[in-house]
């Protein structure tokens, strides 16, 4: 049972990076935090479509599935 799950966490840690890495940033990353970057009020506006959506949506339920067997290897691990 603790093979299985940890197996499971490494899996679901690897696909929650992989999820959260593949989405679109829509901020001017470190240079916006100093005034630079030359982004607009529609850069920090953007609606998130399509591909971007399903990943936020699929990154949330992985956080939440690899929290779970966190929580279950930690009860099963003595």
């Amino acid at each position: 049972m603790i093979i299985t799950l940890f197996v499971l966490e490494v899996v679901l840690a690897v696909a929650v990076v992989a999820a959260i890495i593949l989405q679109t940033g829509y901020s001017a990353g470190i240079s916006g935090a100093f005034g630079g970057g030359g982004g607009g009020p529609s850069t920090y506006g953007g609606k998130k479509q399509g591909v971007d959506q399903l990943l936020e949506k699929v990154s949330l339920y992985l956080a939440i599935a690899l929290g779970i067997v966190t929580l279950l290897l930690a009860h099963y691990w003595r």
